[in-house]
C-alpha cells in the first residue's frame, strides 16, 4: 500500500504535538558499544579515494586473498556511541522522549563517546561498552564486533550492581519497555527472564512491550526457541510488539517451520513468513521492515506500507534502532499502526540520510519529501 495518503495528515498531527513535551517514558535494555563507522578503499591514488560500493564487490575482494593473503585499508568516518538499546535511546531523546538506557556505556565510569548521548537519555550503566567497527556499504553493512565485555552479564550480576530496586523504580516510570539487542550478549535472555519473573509482576498494562533480536544468525534453535517462549510470556503483561528485519524473518522462519510443520502454506514469500511467525507465536503484534517497506501482523489484520529508498545513505548502521523510535514514538502519541509504521521508517530515513537522528521538526521536513 502506498504510504503518501497518510502523510498529510501524520504531519499535521506532528505539528501540533512539537511544542508539547510528551510526558511518557521508555525503558530500553540492554548492550552498548562504541562504533566505528568505516569505509573501505578499493583504489587510492594522488588525486582520488575510491571506496567499494558494494558488499558483493567487497566479498570478491576477501575472496581474492583466500589461500594467500591481503590487506585492505579503512578509513574510519565516524566513532559514535553504537548499540541497539544507546541508539534507540539517543534517538527517542532527538525525539522528546525521555528513556531510561540500561547497557554498557562504561564503569565505573562513563566512557566519553556516552557524553554524548542525548540529556533526555539517563543511563543505568553495567560495564565496558563493546567495539563494533562497522564497515558501511551502499547496499549494507558488515558489523565486526568484539564482545567479551558482555561475558559477565547476566541477570544476577545486573540486579546485584544497580539494584532491584532501581531497576524497578525505573520501568514503574516507563510506559514502554524496549527490550532490544538480544544476540550479541551472553546472557541476553537470562537478563530478559530476570526483568519478567522479578520485575513485571508488579506492573501490567504497559502501553507496548517491544522487542528485537537484531541478527539471529549465530545463534542455535534451542537458544531462539528458548527467547522466543521468553517473549511470548511478557504478553500478560502488555501489548507485545516483536520487530524483525528480513534476515531475521528468514531465521525465525526457518526455525519454527520445523517446530510446527503443520501451520505452513505453500506460499514462502516475505508476507506468508511473517504470517506464519505470528501463527505460532503469542503476542499483539509482529513488525517486519526489510529495506523498502513495512509489514505489520496482527489477529486483525496485514498492514504493508511502501517505504523511501536513500540511495546514498550517509550511514546506515542504526537505522534499525531509529526505526524502533519512530515507531515507538507513534505509539505513546496514540497513532494508529499505519502511522506509526511510517514514523518509524521516516525515523530511520532521515537518520540514514542525515547521519543523525532527527527530532520532530526535522522528521516532519523528511516526512514531505515523501509526496
Amino acid at each position: 500500500m502506498n504510504s503518501s495518503k497518510y502523510i498529510n495528515e501524520l504531519v499535521g498531527k506532528l505539528e501540533n504535538v512539537k511544542s508539547d513535551p510528551i510526558e511518557k517514558q521508555v525503558f530500553v535494555g540492554f548492550d552498548g558499544y562504541i562504533d566505528k563507522i568505516q569505509k573501505a578503499v578499493k583504489v587510492r591514488t594522488k588525486e582520488k579515494v575510491e571506496y567499494y560500493q558494494t558488499l558483493t564487490d567487497f566479498a570478491k575482494r576477501i575472496d581474492m586473498a583466500a589461500g594467500k593473503s591481503g590487506q585492505v585499508e579503512l578509513v574510519t568516518q565516524e566513532i559514535k556511541i553504537g548499540g541497539n538499546a544507546p541508539i534507540m535511546s539517543n534517538a527517542l531523546g532527538a525525539l522528546g522522549i525521555k528513556s531510561t538506557c540500561l547497557g554498557n556505556a562504561g564503569y565505573p565510569n562513563k566512557h566519553i563517546e556516552y557524553e554524548n548521548l542525548h540529556d533526555k537519555a539517563s543511563v543505568l550503566s553495567i560495564g565496558e561498552p563493546a567495539e563494533t567497527n562497522a564497515l558501511e556499504f551502499n547496499d549494507g553493512k558488515m558489523i565486526l564486533s568484539e564482545l567479551s565485555t558482555f561475558r559477565k552479564i547476566n541477570w544476577e550480576y545486573v540486579r546485584d550492581l544497580i539494584g532491584l530496586d532501581i531497576v524497578t523504580q525505573h520501568l514503574s516510570e516507563s510506559s514502554i519497555l524496549a527490550l532490544v539487542g538480544w544476540c550479541n550478549p551472553d546472557h541476553a535472555t537470562d537478563v530478559w527472564k530476570g526483568i519478567l519473573n522479578e520485575v513485571m509482576p508488579n506492573y501490567s498494562g504497559k502501553d507496548l512491550i517491544f522487542f528485537d533480536l537484531a541478527d539471529p544468525t549465530k545463534k542455535n534453535k534451542e537458544d531462539l526457541l528458548e527467547v522466543l517462549n521468553v517473549i511470548n510470556s511478557f504478553s500478560k503483561y502488555g501489548k507485545v510488539v516483536l520487530g524483525i528485519n528480513e534476515n531475521e524473518t528468514n531465521k525465525l522462519f526457518e526455525i519454527l517451520s520445523a517446530e510446527y510443520p503443520d501451520n505452513l502454506s505453500e506460499n514462502d514469500n516475505l508476507t506468508a513468513k511473517g504470517r506464519f511467525i505470528y501463527s505460532v507465536m503469542n503476542i499483539e503484534g509482529l513488525l517486519i521492515h526489510p529495506t523498502d517497506r513495512s509489514i505489520m501482523i496482527t489477529s486483525n489484520d496485514i498492514i504493508e506500507l511502501e517505504g523511501f529508498i536513500i540511495e546514498e545513505p550517509k550511514i546506515s548502521t542504526g537505522g534499525g534502532d531509529n526505526l524502533n523510535a519512530g515507531f515507538c514514538l507513534g505509539y505513546i502519541l496514540g497513532f494508529s499502526l499505519e502511522e506509526s509504521m511510517i514514523l518509524g521508517m521516516a525515523t530511520s530515513g532521515a537518520y540514514v540520510k542525515n547521519g543523525k537522528s532527527p527530532d520532530i521538526q526535522e522528521l516532519i521536513s523528511y516526512l514531505k519529501t515523501w509526496n
